[in-house]
C-alpha cells in the first residue's frame, strides 16, 4: 500500500512536538506522521515522496512553499496579517481534535485530493446490544462494555441507531454533523472512508463513536442494501477489533446486523411481567423469521438494581456498577 504522509512545517518547536504527539497517537486515517521546522527541509522531503497533507505555520511560510509537492496544503494561520491566498486556512491555536477534524472534512470533500482503500489489520468483531422493551438501560450497557473492551487494549467503535439517545446533554456537548452525515457521505465515496470517519468520530474514556442521529427519519431512510455496504466497509476497511451496535428497529437491516453479529447481548428485565412478555414475543418473531441461528450467538443479561442512580455520566463506565456488570457479561470476549 502506498504511503500516504501527514506533513507539518512550523518554527515553534513546542508546538510541533505537541502536535507530533497527538497525530501519532489519534493516527488519522493511518497517516505517516512528519515535522519539519523549516520550509526548506519540508521542500526536500516531498521531492522523494510527495505528502499527501502539509499544515504551514503563517510564521514560517514563504514562497518555497509553492513549490512544495502536496496533495493538500493548510496555513496554521496565527493573526492572519500575513495575506496568504491560495490555500485553505485553520486556526493554529485551538482544540487539536477540531483542527484536525476540520482539516480531515476538507480533504475528503475535495474531489482533487486523493483517496485511499485498504483492507484492516484485524479482524473485526461485530457486537450488537438490543432490548425489546426499549429499556433506557440499553445504551449505557453498549457503552458500558465498549469502554470495557476499550480499556482491555481493543480499538472499538461505537454506534447508536436508537432514535433518541440525549447525547448532547449528557456529555455536555454539541454535534455539527451526526452519523448520517458519515452514512450519506461514504455510500457516494467508499474510497475516502478513513478521512470522513476520523474527522467526525468523538472519544470517550478510549472508544471512537459517532454522534447518533439528531433526527431518526434519516436513519429509516437508509435501505437494508446500503446499510450492508457501510457496515462492511466498517468492519473491512478499519483497524478496529470490536463495532459495538447501540441497535434498534431505526435500521432496515435489523435482522441482517443480528444475524451477522459475533455476539448479540440481549437486555431483559425477569422482574416486568411486560418486558418479559416483549422478549418472548421477539424470540417468536425470530423463529417465525427462520432467524434460528441468532440464538446460538446471543447473551440474555441483566443489570443491577438501582443502576440509574450510580451512573449519572457516561464518562467513565468501567468503575461504576454497570462497568462491574459488563466485565461480567463479556467474560473473555
Amino acid at each position: 500500500m502506498k504511503v500516504r504522509q501527514f506533513a507539518v512545517c512550523d518554527s515553534d518547536s513546542g508546538y510541533l512536538k505537541m502536535l507530533q504527539a497527538y497525530l501519532q497517537k489519534k493516527n488519522p486515517a493511518d497517516f505517516e506522521i512528519l515535522i519539519f521546522d523549516t520550509v526548506n527541509k519540508a521542500l526536500e522531503a516531498s521531492r522523494e515522496t510527495p505528502f499527501e497533507i502539509l499544515l504551514v505555520g503563517e510564521g514560517i511560510y514563504d514562497t518555497n512553499v509553492t513549490k512544495i509537492s502536496a496533495s493538500k496544503i493548510y496555513i496554521l494561520q496565527e493573526d492572519g496579517l500575513k495575506g496568504i491566498a491560495g490555500y485553505s486556512t485553520v486556526a493554529k491555536y485551538q482544540s487539536m481534535e477540531h483542527m484536525i477534524a476540520q482539516v480531515l472534512e476538507e480533504f475528503a470533500l475535495d474531489e482533487s485530493c486523493g483517496s485511499v482503500e485498504r483492507r484492516g489489520k484485524n479482524r473485526t468483531r461485530l457486537i450488537s446490544f438490543y432490548s425489546p422493551d426499549r429499556h433506557r438501560g440499553q445504551s449505557v450497557a453498549a457503552f458500558g462494555a465498549a469502554q470495557v473492551l476499550a480499556e482491555r487494549g481493543g480499538q472499538v467503535l461505537y454506534l447508536s441507531m436508537l432514535p433518541f439517545t440525549g447525547f448532547e446533554e449528557l456529555l455536555h456537548t454539541e454535534y455539527d454533523s451526526d452519523m448520517t452525515d458519515f452514512l450519506y457521505f461514504v455510500l457516494n465515496r467508499s474510497d475516502k472512508l478513513l478521512y470522513k470517519l476520523d474527522s467526525l468520530k468523538r472519544c470517550i474514556h478510549g472508544v471512537d463513536y459517532l454522534p447518533p442521529a439528531l433526527d431518526y427519519a434519516d436513519l429509516l431512510s437508509i435501505n437494508k442494501k446500503d446499510w450492508e455496504t457501510v457496515m462492511n466497509l466498517l468492519l473491512y476497511s478499519s483497524d478496529y477489533a470490536y463495532i459495538v451496535v447501540d441497535l434498534s428497529e431505526t435500521c432496515q437491516a435489523f435482522y441482517d446486523l443480528l444475524e451477522n453479529s459475533d455476539w448479540v447481548y440481549l437486555l431483559t428485565d425477569s422482574t416486568n411481567v411486560y418486558g418479559r412478555a416483549m422478549l418472548s414475543h421477539f424470540n417468536r418473531l425470530l423463529r417465525a423469521k427462520d432467524c434460528d441461528k441468532i440464538f446460538a450467538h446471543t447473551v440474555e443479561f441483566e443489570l443491577p438494581a438501582n443502576w440509574e442512580k450510580q451512573c449519572e455520566s457516561l464518562e467513565n463506565l468501567t468503575i461504576s456498577p454497570i462497568g462491574i456488570c459488563m466485565r461480567g457479561v463479556l467474560g473473555d470476549q
